[in-house]
């Protein structure tokens, strides 16, 4: 069996032109989905296809991109249907991995979609790198600082005991003593 999938990202986007070219196709069955196509498993439509279609059937698109968003959501659609004996054409990108050609052709894009993928991953820990350097802080903001600290050695030096005063900054009382000790270490660098 022939079976269509067919895909907008929005409701204010028409399927008609998917459908058309699916039919003309010669599928016999499509599945009609208004979703974006950031999730895979969010899309009821394509789980439904997916689990629908059998050994020799064929799963047609008009794109590749309407039933995936990245090449490692395509090669997980792809497996599946692998798995089942289920071939995927794509219409207008002429794709069909039921010949060897077409095998290969998807064999390239996940050649280039890995190496796209190793680039960004450089690139990633190249700017991580850079902005280290430059003295950015990654990570949520301290709940505390050395003013908070500075207060909270006031407070002491005012009779309240260490888990009053970190009662009063919402903290834990490790956390009090810990910046405590490290404001007191600081200090006395700059005094020497």
């Amino acid at each position: 069996m022939i079976v269509g999938y067919a895909r907008v990202s929005s409701n204010g986007q028409n399927l008609q032109s998917q459908i058309e070219l699916l039919e003309k196709a010669g599928c016999e069955k499509i599945f009609k989905e208004k979703k974006s196509a950031t999730q895979t498993d969010t899309r009821t439509q394509l789980q439904n296809v997916l689990e629908f279609v059998r050994d020799g059937d064929v799963f047609v698109v008009t794109r590749l991109d309407r039933c995936s968003r990245s090449v490692l959501d395509l090669y997980k659609i792809i497996e599946k249907l692998n798995k089942k004996g289920v071939s995927l054409k794509a219409t207008e990108q002429e794709i069909d991995t039921s010949t060897s050609s077409g095998r290969l052709m998807i064999g390239l894009l996940s050649i280039v979609a890995e190496f796209e993928m190793d680039l960004r991953s450089e690139r990633q820990a190249d700017g991580i790198a850079s902005a280290i350097k430059r003295g950015i802080k990654f990570g949520r903001k301290p709940r505390f600082d050395n003013e908070k600290t500075a207060m909270a050695l006031q407070m002491q030096k005012d009779g309240m005991l260490n888990q009053e005063i970190a009662d009063h900054f919402n903290i834990a009382r490790s956390t009090l003593l810990r910046w405590i000790a490290k404001y007191k270490k600081e200090i006395s660098k700059e005094e020497i």
